[in-house]
């Protein structure tokens, strides 16, 4: 199996630190280790995205902070490097995914202004718009081409956070290596990630998608890819798992 990993990225083998634990596997559970390998290398081995772009969607996957896992963000780092990727490439995609731990402001903020007003509280009313957080916005839409509503009680409550907030988020629109498709993809992935799934820009960013030259497949492809996130536990159960003295037979010193 070690072979066969070294030489087919879409191999399962490939998604484990030590070969030692895969062919634990095929000793302790492989009927487990089959259906986990059919899983694997039918989304990593899909044929509408190439190999780094599958790679980086997987970064953006294990980078987000929604699904923060160290072990996989190496693993999939090392592999798109692998399949072509640059570090620019890498940056780009970590860069681009920054913003989405702004998405819980979009429901605590309101929830916020609703707990002012029943308070009767004088700071319950939205202040007017600063030059600073005009100028972030005029340039925001001028950018990335789009508003939304969610993000103008952002910039004039707090329009210092909101112009740091986007020029981070621009960064990579204006200096950033990846196409825009390549980059409304990665947006995908993460808004359809299993612990986000953030409807309205999911559905905002396949609109860019679709308009930047992205096909159905692509898409259905970086689903697929958020799924497999899925299989991660999996996968650090088993080295966790295969480390064990009880799991190798041995009974330890």
């Amino acid at each position: 199996m070690q072979h066969d990993a070294a030489r087919d990225p879409a191999h399962f083998g490939q998604a484990f630190d030590d070969p030692a634990v895969p062919r634990w596997l095929e000793q302790a559970a492989p009927t487990a280790l089959a259906a986990a390998s059919r899983y694997w290398r039918t989304i990593v081995g899909g044929g509408h995205l190439s190999p780094r772009m599958k790679e980086l969607v997987l970064v953006a996957l294990h980078g987000s902070v929604t699904a923060l896992d160290s072990e996989a963000l190496r693993r999939h780092i090392g592999r798109a490097i692998a399949a072509g990727a640059s570090p620019q490439d890498v940056l780009d995609v970590l860069t681009s995914i920054v913003g989405v731990a702004n998405h819980a402001l979009y429901s605590a903020v309101p929830i916020l202004l609703d707990a002012l007003r029943d308070a009767g509280h004088p700071d319950a009313e939205l202040p007017p718009a600063t030059a600073q957080a005009e100028a972030a916005k005029a340039d925001f839409i001028r950018t990335r081409g789009f508003w939304n509503e969610q993000r103008d009680a952002l910039a004039r409550l707090m329009p210092e956070y909101f112009g740091a907030l986007s020029e981070v988020s621009m960064q990579p629109w204006k200096d950033g290596v990846l196409s825009a498709r390549e980059r409304e993809l990665i947006y995908i992935a993460i808004d359809c990630g299993p612990t986000h799934g953030y409807g309205p820009g999911l559905a905002l960013h396949i609109r860019h998608a679709l308009g930047h030259g992205a096909t159905r497949d692509e898409i259905l492809e970086v689903f697929q890819l958020a799924a497999l996130t899925g299989l991660e536990g999996f996968i650090l159960g088993a080295q966790a798992l295969a480390a064990f003295p009880l799991a190798t037979g041995s009974t330890g010193t």
